[in-house]
Order: C-alpha cells, then sequence, then structure tokens
C-alpha cells in the first residue's frame, strides 16, 4: 500500500508539490527544536514593521521581531500541539473503540453514549470553555483538544471490529483456538491500520486549524511561544497599513493544512483496494 502511495504521489505533480511543502514545512518546524538560535527572536524596536528585504525576508512585526522568525517558531509550536494531541486521541481512542466494537453489550452502549454526548458540543465550543477555564498553555491546548478528538478514533476503530470480528478469518482463527487478546490485536487490529493512518492525516491538519483558531482568540499556547494563529491575532491591527504581517502566516497556515488533505486524500486512495488497479 505504502509502494502504491509513493506512486501516486509521483505520479500526479499535485500531490508531489504538497509533497515537498509538507516535507519543507516538517524540516524548518524541526529547526527551533534542535537549534536555540532559531528558537530565540531577539526584538529590534528600531526595525519595527520593516517592509520585507534581505536582512528580513519576510518583513518586522509590531513588535520588532523577525517575522520569518517568529512563522518557523509558529510551525514549529503548530506541529508539536497536533503530534501530541493526535497521540493522546490514539491513546484514548483506540481502546475505547476495541472494547465497545469487539465486546459490545452494556460496554458497548455505555462507551457510544459517552461519544454522542461529547460529540453533542460544536467542536470547539467545548476546547473553548476548558481554555477559559484553565487558562492558556501548550498541556492544556492539548488536552481541550483530545478531550474531543478521541471520538472519531474510537468510532472508527469501534465500525471496523464490528464488521471484521465476524469475518471468516477472525472464525477461523476462534476455531483453532485463539483466545480474545490474540484475535483482537494478531487477526483484527493490523486491518485497522489503513483508515487509522488516514484518519491521523486529516486529524492532524484539522488539530492545526484548531490551535491557531485557539491561539487567535487568545486561549492558545502561553504568550511566551508563538503560534500562527496568535501571529495573526497580533496582525489584525496591522491589516490596512501592513498587511503582510497577516498574509505571510495565513499562507503558512494555507500551506500546511492543504498539502496535508491532499496527501491525506491520496492516501485514502492509495490505500483502499478498490481503488488500487486505478493506481
Amino acid at each position: 500500500m505504502w509502494t502504491l502511495f509513493f506512486k501516486k504521489i509521483f505520479k500526479d505533480k499535485l500531490n508531489l508539490f504538497s509533497f515537498l511543502i509538507l516535507i519543507f514545512w516538517i524540516f524548518i518546524s524541526l529547526l527551533p527544536l534542535f537549534f536555540h538560535k532559531f528558537s530565540v527572536v531577539p526584538v529590534e524596536l528600531k526595525y519595527r514593521l520593516f517592509p520585507p528585504s534581505l536582512n528580513y525576508w519576510l518583513g518586522v512585526d509590531g513588535n520588532g521581531q523577525s517575522l520569518a522568525q517568529l512563522i518557523l517558531n509558529g510551525a514549529s509550536i503548530s506541529f508539536l500541539v497536533s503530534l501530541v494531541t493526535v497521540t493522546l486521541c490514539l491513546l484514548i481512542g483506540i481502546p475505547l473503540g476495541i472494547l465497545s466494537g469487539f465486546f459490545g453489550g452494556t460496554l458497548d452502549v455505555l462507551i457510544s453514549r459517552v461519544m454522542d454526548i461529547l460529540l453533542a458540543f460544536p467542536p470547539l465550543i467545548l476546547p473553548i470553555t476548558i481554555m477559559s477555564f484553565f487558562g492558556a498553555g501548550f498541556w492544556n491546548v492539548c488536552i481541550a483538544m483530545s478531550i474531543t478528538g478521541w471520538v472519531s478514533y474510537a468510532r472508527l476503530v469501534r465500525s471496523q471490529y464490528l464488521v471484521l470480528k465476524e469475518r471468516e478469518f477472525v472464525q477461523s482463527a476462534q476455531a483453532l483456538g485463539a483466545n480474545s487478546f490474540q484475535i483482537i490485536f494478531k487477526h483484527i487490529f493490523p486491518n485497522t491500520l489503513s483508515p487509522l493512518i488516514v484518519h491521523v492525516t486529516f486529524s492532524i491538519a484539522t488539530v492545526i486549524i484548531t490551535e491557531s483558531g485557539l491561539s487567535f482568540l487568545g486561549l492558545g499556547v502561553n504568550k511566551s511561544n508563538t503560534s500562527l494563529g496568535a501571529l495573526l491575532n497580533n496582525a489584525k491591527d496591522y491589516l490596512t497599513t501592513n498587511p503582510s504581517l497577516a498574509f505571510f502566516p495565513s499562507l503558512a497556515l494555507f500551506s500546511v493544512v492543504t498539502s496535508l488533505n491532499f496527501l491525506g486524500e491520496s492516501m485514502r486512495i492509495s490505500m483502499d483496494p478498490k481503488n488500487n488497479k486505478n493506481i
């Protein structure tokens, strides 16, 4: 499946372009994590609101900081938040989805009702409420988005187990004496990896957008950190006088999310056996 996925990427120019953009953003987002000079953005008030130049490629913001370095740090924060949030959603959603889909009964009803309650809230309302109560912070953002984010993973895993546990290969394994643990993790779980991987790709894009929205509202990471949403919030006061301060962070956010969505769609098609013959 991975071979088919990469074949599709190199066959389609749009997918290849999206892949290169994503690799570029991942690379530069790692720089502040490994090199201290990229993580510290000096303040030079004498260059405040300078337009793009050779020394400041994307210009200088209202605080006298290089916009290029701020975007670099913002991308790093966005990817870190998405990685931690998606990991938490997987750790919560997969076990609950397995319990609900494989064992069923009262446990399935209980878990399903909890998921229904969480799905009743609009996507941003619950995270905003949680962040308003506990305040801004990296871990607060991740936990707030994970509280509702795990539901989609649990529903996906549950639906897969409900279907797969009735298949012939599972019944054959049971006839040969396989216990529940072996059936769950050895026979069924590998068959859920393809849709999970696709869902993770789309979820990363969703988390980045949600985190940017929270940061724009002042409910994101700490003020000592930089986020793309926070940069947009700071730039709103200069939309008429210096629109580039909003344009470049918006372009960064757009390029990351769009490339993830294009690659996620390609991955979905590549991992669908019905479409493999067309790749």
